[in-house]
């Protein structure tokens, strides 16, 4: 296990070398929800480097304690968060299940795959959260098969505060384990940004959805 302030140094170091955070300044992109941003982000690399990824679960583990979260099943959701969340149930010896993106059109058409979550508490695990879209889908597709769900745990997140309200009204707290501020302050200290663009980017998440209207920039890329 690490210490909260050594494992954030850790955390934003490895997301930044393992290429799971891009900082695209100049060059921003749209993603699926309309949201124009100058940051990237794709958890999904850390898988490939083991040692990122040990100190990654070690980290999420020990933010679970912190946080005295109480749950019986760790669900992720299906994607790239799935991976990050039967890593993580290993570790805690809890059973794992993963929520569809949509019900199943055979069978038992569910979207919950693996074991019953009727009357269970289920900590949901997502690799990142920018409009929490597809996790909010989830909470609402678990609590439709009966599960109770009042915790969802990030690697990293935006931080927007339309997303934080939007679960505060289905009753869930969300919690990330590392702030994006400490991430672009390390690659500040990285030499990877520049103080200048660090205050662009600052700027973005304290405000991302007129950000590119406000610095006259449009996305040159689209999510796909």
């Amino acid at each position: 296990m690490y210490k909260s302030k050594l494992a954030e140094n850790i955390l934003a170091e490895h997301l930044i070398n393992v290429g799971s955070v891009v900082f695209l300044t100049d060059r921003p992109m749209r993603l699926k929800s309309g949201l124009v941003t100058p940051i990237y982000v794709d958890n999904r690399t850390i898988t490939s480097t083991p040692e990122a990824w040990r100190d990654v679960l070690e980290t999420m583990a020990t933010k679970v304690m912190e946080l005295g979260l109480e749950f019986d099943i760790v669900a992720g959701v299906e994607g790239a968060g799935v991976s990050h969340a039967a890593a993580l149930a290993y570790r805690l010896d809890k059973p794992h299940i993963f929520v569809r993106n949509s019900a199943k059109t055979y069978g038992n058409k569910s979207r919950v795959e693996g074991m019953s979550v009727a009357g269970k508490r289920v900590l949901l695990i997502e690799d990142h959260i920018s409009t929490g879209i597809s996790l909010l889908s989830a909470v609402e597709g678990l609590k439709a098969e009966g599960a109770i769900v009042e915790d969802c745990l990030a690697i990293t997140s935006f931080g927007i505060e339309e997303t934080k309200h939007l679960f505060a009204r289905l009753g869930v707290d969300c919690h990330e384990m590392i702030s994006f501020t400490k991430v672009i302050d390390k690659a500040v200290e990285m030499n990877r940004l520049t103080a200048e663009e660090r205050e662009k980017l600052n700027d973005w998440l304290s405000s991302p959805w007129t950000w590119a209207a406000r610095h006259s920039l449009t996305a040159i890329a689209v999510e796909n």
